[in-house]
């Protein structure tokens, strides 16, 4: 039985369904946002949100504050658990995104670590829109779990 999941796993590395070709490209920007962190650098988070988003100011006010205390964020990569595509067209994709932050760090001048606290899994909607540049994140709302 091995064998078919191998042929599962094959195919959808050829021909991943939607939900899995949108969370790789979540986690590729996410990629980009947690190098932003971890240098330290907010001109990064260009390559991640469309101009002027919320999002963007928020995470660029976070690395200023933690580089303004001689710190940068090690580790921040959110780690996709599921993604459902909302709505998606050529332009614009809306999708539903639970994820959590992974084991992050913060690195102090000094050398020293302090670990951040685990974090549980967020159910977010995350819009993404298509730009000259390739695919941004536009927005991001909190959208309350269904768990009790």
């Amino acid at each position: 039985m091995d064998w078919l999941w191998v042929l599962i796993t094959a195919l959808r590395a050829v021909s991943p369904a939607p939900e899995d070709q949108w969370a790789t490209r979540l986690s590729e920007l996410d990629e980009v946002r947690a190098e932003a962190f971890a240098t330290t650098d907010p001109s990064l988070l260009g390559r991640v949100y469309v101009r002027r988003s919320r999002a963007m100011a928020a995470d660029a006010a976070t690395i200023a504050d933690y580089r303004e205390r001689d710190g940068r964020v090690v580790g921040a990569e959110l780690q996709v658990i599921s993604c459902r595509v909302l709505a998606a067209s050529t332009q614009r994709a809306r999708l539903e995104v639970v994820d959590r932050l992974g084991r992050a760090r913060i690195v102090w001048a000094d050398g020293s670590a302090t670990e951040l606290p685990r974090d549980e899994p967020s159910r977010r909607v995350i819009t993404l829109e298509r730009t000259p540049e390739g695919w941004r994140i536009a927005g991001i709302s909190l959208r309350p779990s269904t768990r009790r």
